[in-house]
């Protein structure tokens, strides 16, 4: 991680609030520490994630940045248990890819693979909510059972 721009304290306090709703969720941190708030680290619980995984909690990691009317973001899921990991990255990595792409990386997969997305809502909270949904209910189970 490590976004260039400033941190917005009450979008975190938003950004924290919808993880600790979300069902797959235990726990919400900031990190380093609550008064440096470089970025979120919610733990999943394993038994909650489709298809399961443990004995580890997976990780999702957000962080948030703005620069003048611009937003960047990473919303990253990574599973120590199975290697997989992936996410959201709203930065300028993959200018071929357009402002937003998905990423993931399979333990097997010589490279990580990234594609083009877009999320309608531009709210922070409602993009993470939106990208919760479709991380848990979608791209998990797909990503992870494709052999």
């Amino acid at each position: 991680m490590g976004l260039s721009g400033t941190i917005d304290s009450s979008v975190y306090k938003g950004l924290r609030d919808v993880l600790q709703r979300h069902p797959v969720v235990t726990t919400v941190s900031y990190e380093p520490d609550s008064l440096v708030k470089k970025f979120l680290r919610a733990q999943i619980d394993p038994d909650r994630v489709i298809p399961p995984t443990g004995p580890e909690q997976p990780r999702l990691d957000v962080e948030w940045r703005f620069t003048q009317n611009e937003q960047f973001y990473r919303i990253h899921y990574a599973d120590p248990n199975t290697g997989f990991n992936c996410g959201w990255h709203r930065d300028e990595d993959h200018p071929e890819l357009g402002p937003v792409h998905f990423q993931y990386e399979k333990p097997d997969a010589e490279s990580s693979q990234h594609e083009r997305s877009n999320f309608e809502k531009k709210v922070p909270t409602e993009i993470l909510w939106t990208a919760l949904d479709q991380l848990f209910e979608r791209r998990i189970p797909d990503l992870v059972s494709e052999t």
